[in-house]
This record gives structure tokens, sequence and C-alpha cells, in this order.
């Protein structure tokens, strides 16, 4: 019988083989290698464990440039004679043109918009990364766009003011965006189909037209300046600009009011007649680093009042030629990071569809404790935003201090692809794809990994604990509807039947929850939260009350939907509740629901397995199968869950109910497992992370709703036989294990060898 530490360095190593180096946070262990037998399907679903996909915008096609990109938005670096400086995704927006500014509730502080012309895909403007390397004889500049359909859809100004004094060289640049660039001496524009560089010296203006390479697939500009005619020494200071360009004028197209076919729109009456700029770079201290606010919210204040240079910075062309290396880049802290995604969904934004971001770049949130180090694996805990809210949500809250720093976690808030992805198709996929990047940057501890999240990502919480149970260890949701949009049952959620995580509570037994709800809500009513915790029998409901599983229900009565966030999501009870619980790979009782209706195969998401239960078919045309299979080869039964009741203040005051499981009680062991199907067809069982010894006689007492097929993996020998009562069935054994029937009804099945006895 296999030892638990056997079993956990079996799935261990399953998880190492699957990616070498990092695969979902496992670090990689001496001497381990993939298991002698197939150990069932990885926790989660494959984008979790897959390799780094082809990025183009994050390549280095030109060989003058080198160092790999910083992927740490608002930051630089200098490397090895190398500068780079990276942006915000999503940040070209231009001036605040309403004087609203930015907020919780918007993707954005600007208000321009983009032509209708779709090859603008509403993002044409939106600068990602600039770098400069300096050569003997020339100094080449490089522009990463977000999205390049077509390369003269955008231009970009790199204005110089050499001797840092603001009030020698021009304001007016040759191609005016609309804006003054106070003490430039020097500028480099750029257009995809054209480049040059101007010397403005004495009210003269001095044009040198410039190499221009146009890098549609990789969305990158690459000019090449000789220094015979701009030699860059010393500190100059840079601003830069991006905005789009004008074939009629060879300038920059300015905003109206409306957008057109091809000229954007957005003017307002804080500012009637914005400038042409949709993004600016070198902006290191956007607020979204400390609030709940988009990444555009200083810069659309420097556009508004026409003041691009606000953002102007120093490089260091000494340093450079020197090859000095460093980096603004902070080992801990806040970061909004960026990764290459697995899709392909286009290019661009279109903030009235689902998935709203399609780019292959794509944000997320990151919070890094003060006492994480390398070579210590720490926890991570998803905190999910909710809906019409973005990855920045919980930058100026409680969240990352309770769930983070107070309990050593790293905290990632994902994008989702956009604001109202509910966590389904692509959104769900944007979450394991943050993940994957993280873990493939970090050193995790796969067994202390949790969920949280307010409202739609409460949801998102339920939903992905639910249907990959054994990827978590505690989980915590604020004012979460257990279905997509309101559920007031027995009606089924406003998104569909198919979204209610209530009929996949059963995944619950081995991951403890803490669900907060608030009695006044107008956007999630009461009744929905109370009927997935305390449940409504009366109605057919069973909640985590009826299932008797490891729960608190936490209700805030005098508080709305919104009152709980107005608190800054201030929960210390929720701090010490997800502690340092760790995942329980290989449960001695596994009851595991499949829903065909909540995957999506075209992405790889298919919530068929969990733990050492996996391939689950629902028989017929049911729309759920239930497998609840325990294994007695521990010693150990399901431990008793008490009631528990409690009350407090966390700045409001709450009541608590639920349950709280007791010790395991022992028992004999037995190599043996009891198995319950409800409209399965089939199932996979791994018996060796079920403790069971495949060289023994096994006896499954089996309950069927229906005929079955059970696989039972493991090296079984060619002479193995399974007898049902007593009375032998047809079997097939193979490298994988041993298939065989489950008729309907109740059966003692036993596996043996020929000759051998129970």
């Amino acid at each position: 019988m296999a030892s638990s530490a056997r079993r956990r360095a079996t799935v261990l190593a399953t998880l190492v083989a699957f990616v070498p180096g990092l695969a979902a946070g496992v670090p990689a262990h001496a001497g381990e290698g993939p298991p002698a037998e197939p150990d069932g399907p990885l926790p989660g679903p494959p984008v979790l464990y897959a390799p780094p996909p082809h990025a183009p915008q994050l390549e280095n096609r030109d060989r003058r440039f080198r160092a790999d990109p910083l992927l740490v938005s608002g930051e630089e670096a200098y490397v090895d004679g190398e500068y780079l400086y990276q942006d915000f995704l999503y940040d070209d927006y231009g001036s605040d043109t309403d004087g609203v500014g930015g907020s919780s509730q918007r993707a954005r502080a600007g208000e321009i918009t983009y032509p209708a012309d779709p090859e603008y895909g509403g993002n044409a403007a939106d600068l990602v990364e600039f770098r400069a390397a300096p050569g003997d004889e020339e100094v080449t500049y490089r522009f990463t766009l977000n999205t390049l359909l077509r390369a003269d859809t955008t231009i970009v100004t790199l204005a110089f003011d050499t001797d840092r004094d603001a009030a020698t060289g021009a304001a007016t640049l040759p191609r005016d965006p609309g804006a003054p660039f106070p003490g430039t001496d020097e500028v480099i524009t750029v257009w995809g189909s054209g480049a040059e560089h101007s010397r403005l010296t004495a009210g003269r203006v001095t044009t040198t037209p410039l190499e221009i390479g146009a890098d549609l697939e990789a969305n990158q500009l690459t000019v090449t300046v000789p220094r015979s005619v701009s030699d860059p020494a010393g500190v100059w200071r840079a601003s830069l600009a991006t905005g789009l360009f004008d074939p009629g004028t060879g300038g920059w197209k300015r905003p109206g009011v409306t957008a057109t076919e091809d000229t954007p729109g957005g003017a307002g009456p804080i500012d009637p007649a914005p400038n042409g700029i949709f993004n600016l770079g070198f902006r290191f201290d956007e607020p979204v680093l400390l609030n709940n606010v988009s990444p555009d919210t200083g810069q659309s204040a420097a556009l508004r009042d026409d003041e691009p240079t606000r953002y102007a910075r120093d490089i260091d062309f000494d340093a450079l030629s020197a090859g000095l290396n460093r980096s603004t880049v902070a080992v801990t802290g806040r970061q909004i990071r960026m990764f290459p995604s697995r899709l392909n969904l286009g290019e661009g934004r279109d903030l009235d569809s689902v998935p709203q971001y399609r780019g292959q770049l794509q944000p997320y949130s990151l919070y890094i404790p003060s006492t994480y180090r390398q070579d210590s694996p720490a926890g991570l805990t998803l905190s999910l935003h909710s809906l019409g809210q973005h990855y920045w949500q919980y930058q100026s809250g409680r969240v990352f201090e309770q769930q983070g720093e107070q309990r050593g976690n790293l905290v990632l808030s994902p994008m989702a692809r956009g604001d109202n992805g509910w966590y389904q198709n692509e959104a769900e996929y944007d979450v394991f794809e943050a993940w994957n990047d993280v873990a493939a940057r970090f050193n995790l501890d796969p067994d202390r990994t949790y969920s949280s999240g307010y409202s739609m990502g409460g949801y998102g919480t339920y939903r992905l604990v639910g249907l990959y149970p054994d990827l978590f260890a505690r989980a915590f949701t604020v004012v979460g509807p257990p279905g997509d949009g309101i559920w007031v049952p027995p009606a089924a959620p406003t998104g569909g039947a198919h979204t209610l995580t209530n009929r996949w509570l059963e995944n619950m037994r081995n991951v403890a929850l803490l669900n907060v709800a608030a009695v006044e809500d107008e956007l999630v009513p009461y009744v929905g939260p109370r009927a997935q915790n305390l449940g409504a029998p009366e109605i057919g409901i069973r909640g985590l009350e009826q299932l008797e599983y490891d729960y608190r229900f936490v209700t805030f009565p005098a508080a709305d939907h919104f009152a709980l966030a107005a608190l800054g999501y201030d929960f210390p009870f929720a701090r010490d509740f997800l502690g340092s619980a760790e995942v329980d790979r290989d449960p001695v009782h596994v009851s595991f629901a499949y829903v065909p209706e909540s995957d999506d195969p075209a992405l790889g998401l298919v919530h068929d397995h969990a733990y050492w239960v996996s391939g689950v078919r629902v028989a017929g045309r049911a729309a759920k199968g239930l497998v609840d299979v325990r294994s007695r080869a521990h010693g150990v039964g399901d431990p008793e869950s008490a009631p528990v009741t409690g009350s407090g203040v966390a700045q409001l005051p709450y009541t608590m109910l639920g349950r709280e499981y007791g010790t395991a009680p022992r028992e004999d062991a037995e190599n043996a497992l009891e198995l319950s199907l409800t409209d399965v067809s089939s199932v996979r069982l791994q018996a060796a992370r079920a403790g069971l010894d495949v060289r023994a006689p096994i006896r499954i007492l089996a309950t069927s709703s229906t005929d079955s097929e059970v696989l039972l993996a493991g090296s079984f020998p060619r002479s193995t036989r399974v007898t049902r009562d007593g009375r032998t069935v047809p079997s097939t054994v193979t490298g994988e294990g041993v298939r065989f029937p489950v008729s309907e009804g109740q059966g003692e099945y036993l596996i043996s060898r020929t000759g051998q006895h129970s």
C-alpha cells in the first residue's frame, strides 16, 4: 500500500515532469522523475502547465536588441548598454476631456475614442515598450505597440531636451500633436511608413529622413539614427508620445466630439479641443500602483492640461555606453505585470464585447510580500475582480496586507480579458494563463493555493474552486453570487442554469469555504448565497449545510452590496481562515460532479477530473454525473462536521453560521473502495493515489444508477480478473489498468489475480 509521502511525491513528480523547471509553482526535486505509471490528469486545465507561447512582440528580431523584456509596467532598466521602458497595456485613452478622472468603475480616465475603421483595432496608439540601443556609429530606437494592423495608423514622437533646460530649444514640434514640448532640441518622429530626425535651433528646423523598419507581426517600429545626425551623450531628457497618423497632413489626427470612420472622437466640456496624443511614455508614478483607478489616470490629466513633458525622463547615455546595469523593478510590493497569451483572438480592444481585450499581451496585478525570497516557496492567493472592475480593483484596500503581507502570500488579480467575462471561457482561461506566468517567474508552493473575490469575483471563486477543487486549500467570497447574474431560487440564474455553481457544490468536500453575504444586497439577493450555504431543502436545493461540509457563512445584516467594499475589504477573520492551510491532493473521500455544460472544449477547459478521479462521462442525456468514492485503505473514516456559530464586528456587526470538520475517526484499513455513481457512464480511478495495493485483492462496494464502466488505473498483472457478487464479469487488462462494467444497482466487485482470494 502506497504511503502518503510516496503518493505526494508521485503527484509532485508528475507536475514537475509536465513542464521542466517550475510547473504550477512546483519546485523541482532532485532525483524525482515521472512516475512509472500514469497518475491521471494534472490538477486544473492543461494551460496551467503549458510552455511559453511564441510572442513576437516580446522578441528581439533586430540583433542590436538583446535584453529580455521587463514585463512590469511603469518601470525601466539599463541592461548591458540597452535602455528599456515598459508601459501599461490598454491605457491609450488620451485627455480627460470630461474632467471626471479615474474611478473604480471605469476602464479609463481619458475619453478619446478611436476611429471606427477596424484597422485601428480601437488600440493602435497603445505603447507597450520603448528601447534605445546606442552603437559606435548609430543609435537604434524601437517602439513596440499593442496593436499595429497597418504600419501607418500610428505616429510616435520621441522629443529630446538635450540640455535639460526648458527655456532653450522649441516648444512646438515640427509635426505638432497640439500640445507643447518646451525645451525640445531634437525630435525623432516615426509613422510606420516613414521617419525623420528634426533639430530645432534658433527658430530653425533641420530635418533628416531616417531608416524605418515596420514589423507588423511583432508590432514593432524600429528606427536607426546615424551619430552624424544625432549623437546623444551624457544625460538627455526624453518625452515619448503616441497618436494616430494623418496621411493627409503628415501629422497627428485630432479628436472631434464623435469618432467617425477615420477620425478620433471624445472631445468634451473640460477639453473641447484635445490634442492628438493617446499615450505617454515614462510614467513611473501612475496612481494605479496604489489605488483602484485606471492606469491612465495621471496621463489623462497631463494631456488635458497639454503638459506631455510632465512625464519627461532623463536617459543616461553615458551609463549605456559604459554598459552599466540597473533597474527600477522592485523585488517585492505591487506590480502591474503582463504576459503573452496562447490564444489568437486578433488584436485590439472592444469594450462592448466579450472578451473585451483581444491582444496577445494581457495584464495582471501582483502583490509580492516583503518576506518573499526566491529560494523559499510562497503561497498564492487569487483575488478575482468584480463586474465592472479590473485587475487593479484591490490596489487601495486591505486585501494585499491581509491576504498577502500578513500571510506571506503572493496575491494575483488577473484581468480575465475584461470586466464582464464571469470567469467563463476566455476569462477562465486568462486566470490560468496569468497563474502560469506567475509560476514561471516566482517560486510558489502548490500546496498553499487559495482563491478569493468580491461580487463577480466571488462567483469566480465558487466556479473555479468547484470545478478544480484539487488546486485549492481554502476559498473566500464576498457578496458573491452562486451563478452568473442574479440567482433567486428555484429559478435559474439570469446568466443561465449552466453557470450555477450549486450544481457542482459536492466538489467542495475537501476545500473549506468562507462566504460573506449582505442581507440588504440589492445586486446579489441574499436568498441566493443563503441557499448556497444553508440550503433551501423546501425547494430541493442542498447547500453546504446539508452536505455537512466545512464552511463558514458570515452575514452582515446592515450592509448592502457596496458597503463591504467601502470598508476596504477589511476582513481580519478572512486572513485567519485562509491562514496557511494546505491542499489535500489525495483525500480519502472524493465527491465529484461533472456538468458538461460548464466546459469549453475548444479552450481545453474540460472539468471532468479532480484528485484521483478522472475521465468522468455523463450517462445518456443527463445534465450532470456524480461520482462519490471513499478509500478504506487509509484506515480512517469521514470526519464529522460540528456546527459552528459566532458573531463579531468588522467595522459593521456580523453573525456567523457554519460547520467545521473534526478529527477523522480511525477504522480498520482495508484494500477497498466504496463507490457510488449517479448518471455516470464511465470513470477512471487511480489505484495508487487511492492508497490501494494492486498486488493484493481489491474490493469495491459499488452502487450505480445506471450501467457504467470503471477503469481502475494501475499496474495490474494480465491474470487479473473481476467478479461481481462472486460471478465473473468481462474485464480488460492493459498497461493503463483494469477496465470492467458496473451494473445498475448495488454489487460487490472483487479485483484479483487468478487464484487469489479476498
